[in-house]
């Protein structure tokens, strides 16, 4: 009987120990997958997300941009698909789990908000590449979210420049420019082209040559525009582009072409030869940023476009800080090519605000006209020229001062004129732009009450 009672107590025994182990495994089992399934989620949301992101960048330094090649449209499906994908492993109950636990919380959240940027990115981009006219606000739409999504990624503060050259349709005459002499668009017009522009792709006729042909009809841009530049600059091609704001050279030009265009595009030469072979986005988008490309559309619509982006070349009498040098040859010697600037703007309300501009001549003699454009609302209080006080010539374009005079630049000369200017108080950042010559403008901007000079009545460090 005992031995009967030790039996059952072994096996009962044996029993409670098949359960534990039971009971253990089952745990274990699931705590295993508790721990893997959100792992796997993980894996499988960043490599799809990494997959997009190569797929990006290899867009970016695609080099048929403008206009885009198949290559392009190919990277940008390829991009979809990758940010579809992460969509899937990142929008089920799982992952709003993942969301809102203590630890996995935050990089789960983040890697959501990725793969819907990246989703709003590649939607956006393909509806662009559609050529539908229609479909731009839509396109801009995921764009936008995108941007918002992603601010840190500097081409996607190029939207409205994406869907301005995406929604570009039509006749366009383009002005080829020669930077031997400087004008504010970027050099004196040589020849003109036409291209055709549709959603099967582009069609370039050939360039001709600007033939000497005597003076033109007066075209009439206002009165602002004769006062300043005088009644016989839009008569000539060689006058025709001496101001900065690109629709008043875009509207003579097609006056001359005397054919009707859609649009004018105003680039040099060089740009022009290499534009389907820039080296990608941040290629192109540094020559729009330097003015080598500026775009005026006849069509209202078009043009409101083009003028939220660099590509319009607009002057606008918007408030904030502003310091635009500008330089056009006086002499016809070609001192376009050779000649250096560098523009430093210190922004100080509270003290004045300096704008520098220091030219240097390469070899050869040559005279240029210099123009310095500052804020609107504005007050120049005193200008030197190498140091010494200078006496400059005050008028207004667009809402913005600016103050001009003539200077001879003797070869290997360096000339530096200096404004000390009062303006508003602004929180909006400091504007620069740069006029497009061969050599590239040197900026050096600083903000706050140390950027001012301590001067008569003011005290400033």
């Amino acid at each position: 009987m005992r031995w009967a009672r030790v039996g059952w107590a072994r096996l009962g025994w044996k029993r409670r120990g098949w359960l534990r182990t039971s009971v253990a495994a089952t745990a274990l089992t699931a705590t295993t997958i508790g721990v893997a399934w959100p792992v796997y989620l993980g894996v499988c949301a960043g490599r799809h997300l990494a997959d997009a992101r190569a797929a990006f960048k290899r867009l970016a330094d695609s080099t048929r941009l403008v206009p885009p090649g198949p290559e392009v449209a190919a990277r940008v499906r390829e991009a979809r698909g990758s940010a579809e994908a992460a969509m899937r492993y990142t929008s089920g109950r799982d992952w709003a789990l993942l969301a809102h636990l203590p630890f996995s919380g935050g990089p789960a959240r983040t890697a959501r908000t990725y793969a819907r940027a990246a989703l709003d990115l590649a939607t956006g981009l393909e509806l662009l590449l559609e050529h539908d006219q229609a479909r731009i606000p839509q396109a801009l739409t995921h764009l936008q979210a995108a941007r918002a999504a992603l601010p840190q990624v500097a081409a996607l503060r190029r939207v409205d420049t994406l869907a301005a050259l995406a929604g570009l349709r039509g006749r366009f005459l383009v002005a080829v420019q020669s930077p031997d002499r400087a004008r504010a668009t970027g050099g004196v017009v040589r020849g003109f082209g036409v291209v055709t522009i549709a959603p099967t792709g582009w069609t370039v006729e050939p360039v001709r040559q600007v033939p000497n042909e005597p003076p033109g009809p007066a075209f009439d841009l206002g009165a602002g525009y004769a006062a300043r530049y005088g009644t016989d600059a839009t008569r000539e091609l060689a006058s025709s582009n001496r101001s900065p704001h690109f629709p008043y050279a875009a509207r003579v030009w097609a006056a001359h072409h005397g054919l009707p265009v859609d649009g004018v595009i105003g680039a040099d030469a060089a740009t022009l030869a290499r534009l389907s072979g820039l080296a990608g986005l941040p290629g192109l988008m540094r020559v729009i940023d330097q003015g080598h490309i500026r775009i005026w559309a006849s069509d209202p619509a078009r043009q409101r476009l083009l003028e939220r982006t660099p590509l319009a070349g607009t002057l606008t009498p918007a408030p904030g800080p502003f310091a635009y040098v500008v330089v056009n040859d006086a002499g016809g010697e070609g001192i376009g090519r050779r000649l250096d600037r560098t523009v430093e703007y210190r922004v100080s309300p509270e003290c004045g605000s300096t704008v520098s501009a220091t030219l240097r001549n390469g070899d050869g003699d040559g005279k240029v006209w210099v123009s310095v454009f500052t804020s609107v609302g504005s007050r120049l209080e005193k200008a030197y020229l190498d140091g010494k006080v200078a006496n400059l010539e005050e008028e207004v374009e667009h809402g913005h001062p600016v103050f001009s005079t003539t200077l001879d630049l003797a070869a290997g000369a360096t000339r530096t004129l200096e404004l000390r200017i009062a303006e508003p108080a602004s929180t909006a950042a400091p504007v620069v732009p740069e006029q497009p010559m061969a050599k590239p403008q040197r900026t050096v901007i600083t903000t706050g009450v140390t950027a001012g000079v301590s001067d008569g009545d003011r005290s400033c460090s």
